[in-house]
């Protein structure tokens, strides 16, 4: 069992520390494992963001071209195109097998994923709603 030193907390002076004496860590070992935890740490953060630009993303649910009653739209992660002009999504957020895009000026859609294979497209500003089947 590693030895508290007066006023200290593995080398960290406690409230009111007159510093008075040494405050460094009295275990030898503690800094090592804290080195080698640190270590490891930094060398999987560096493993993740190397191979992340060599491993490809899993696609959305909702990623392809959809034949929604009025018309086909396609979907990347990315995109949304409705057959006039790609707008950008500037964010997915999913709940369930639900997931709502924001585009730019805050508008909205809601893409539900049927248990049958089919998409349910919600607009909350018009109010219009149209289940999409995947094209081939």
């Amino acid at each position: 069992m590693a030895t508290r030193l007066q006023g200290c907390s593995f080398g960290i002076p406690d409230p009111g520390f007159d510093g008075s004496g040494d405050c460094r860590d009295p275990s030898p070992y503690r800094s090592g494992i804290l080195g080698l935890l640190g270590g490891a740490a930094l060398f999987w953060a560096l493993a993740v963001i190397t191979a992340g630009s060599s491993v490809a993303a899993t696609p959305w649910p909702f990623e392809g071209v959809w034949d929604c009653e009025v018309g086909t739209f396609t979907f990347t992660g990315s995109d949304y195109d409705s057959g006039e002009a790609p707008m950008p999504i500037v964010d997915i957020a999913p709940e369930g097998d639900t997931f709502t895009l924001t585009f730019e000026d805050n508008y909205q859609l809601s893409l539900a994923m049927n248990p049958d294979g089919t998409m349910t497209w919600f607009s909350p500003v018009s109010g219009d709603s149209f289940l999409c089947r995947r094209t081939p």
